[in-house]
């Protein structure tokens, strides 16, 4: 067997959940409510539909050329000028999310929990750490992965699973709603938490069996998914839809009522923000290592360890661009279309030239 690929498929789905589950927890039950109404669990299943879409086109294409990432083999089929094109612009999307992820992360940490500690403080901490963990390997970086998913996901469940006792199944009721224009705007809006699992690029090469790529995304975005359709369906059930929308934080909200055994144990919400953390680290985490691979590949260099170096002040200055919250929230739901409408057409025109060159083999001798 080839040493090198000792990615299995289970460690590559955990590489994928435990990037998606991430920075958007706190706040994604408000954008579902605010989406479709009592409808907000359904509009963020949706989402997770059109996340997978995207994902299997990128995934069952991946798997047609297993010996090789996407930046090598979309060389061949669209040429090097337009391949690195394309590359280029990945790697101008990844490097803004990863520096508006890490400000997301520093509004978030500096207003909840450290309010006298500069925001530049946080967020170059945060940085820092996914610098030295990007100068690993991919499958030192995919081990890191399925240490730290038990350990996100499975608080999480436990304190969702507690929240539920207080849930109102009246909160949650129409279920079926018309789909309106708001709904498939925040179907498509959560599909934006989703796209890290673009990571399957880089995993493919070295997986045990690359063939099951698809599955493993399968299992790494509906595994993610139901995590967070389960903490729409806590925080609207709790608090309904209309309060829900009013709150900042719901999902933290949700954590801070939870109680066991009247009063045995409660604040859940401290438990719970030492696990966003660790799920942010995870999402930064990967799109770094992203931004460095692709810089590298940009820059025909041998690993990514220099680049992981190199990026770091460009990274903290993007972080540092927005003036606010407000402004921050703002590029970032830009950032997502962008990329949406890149992470489909790209794979997709990949997928035209691969079906036109078969085409081709088979018909001319």
């Amino acid at each position: 067997m080839n040493h090198s690929r000792q990615i299995t498929t289970l460690r590559a789905a955990a590489v994928i959940s435990s990037t998606i589950i991430g920075i958007g927890i706190l706040s994604f039950p408000r954008y579902m409510a605010d989406a479709g109404g009592s409808s907000a669990p359904l509009v963020a299943f949706t989402g997770v539909l059109i996340s997978f879409f995207s994902f299997w086109l990128l995934a069952a294409l991946c798997r047609r050329f297993p010996k090789e990432s996407l930046f090598v083999f979309s060389r061949r089929l669209i040429g090097r000028p337009l391949a690195m094109f394309f590359t280029l612009i990945i790697w101008l999307i990844f490097i803004m999310l990863t520096g508006l992820t890490a400000r997301q992360f520093g509004d978030v940490a500096t207003s909840v929990l450290f309010n006298k500690t500069p925001i530049e403080a946080t967020v170059i901490l945060m940085l820092l750490i996914c610098q030295l963990s990007a100068r690993r390997n991919i499958i030192k970086f995919s081990y890191i992965h399925f240490f730290y998913l038990p350990l996100i996901i499975g608080p999480v469940i436990i304190t969702i699973l507690i929240s539920m006792r207080d849930v109102d199944l009246l909160n949650l009721q129409p279920v079926l709603t018309a789909p309106s224009a708001s709904f498939w705007r925040g179907a498509i809006e959560a599909s934006y938490l989703f796209q890290s699992s673009f990571i399957i690029t880089l995993l493919v090469p070295f997986m045990q069996l690359p063939k099951q790529a698809v599955r493993a995304g399968a299992i790494g975005i509906f595994a993610a998914g139901a995590v967070y359709l389960l903490i729409v369906i806590a925080s609207v059930g709790m608090f309904g839809v209309e309060e829900t929308k009013l709150l900042i934080y719901p999902t933290l909200e949700t954590a801070r009522s939870a109680v066991v055994g009247d009063g045995f144990l409660e604040r859940l919400d401290a438990l719970f923000i030492v696990i966003w953390v660790n799920s942010v680290f995870t999402t930064i985490y990967t799109t770094y290592y992203i931004t460095a691979y692709l810089l590298q590949n940009l820059l025909a260099l041998r690993d990514q360890r220099m680049t992981s170096s190199v990026l770091l002040p460009l990274v903290f200055a993007i972080a540092m661009l927005p003036k606010n919250v407000f402004e921050t929230y703002t590029w970032t739901l830009l950032l997502g279309k962008m990329s949406m409408i890149l992470m489909v057409g790209y794979p997709a025109l990949l997928w035209a030239v691969y079906g036109v060159r078969r085409f081709r083999k088979k018909v001319l001798p």
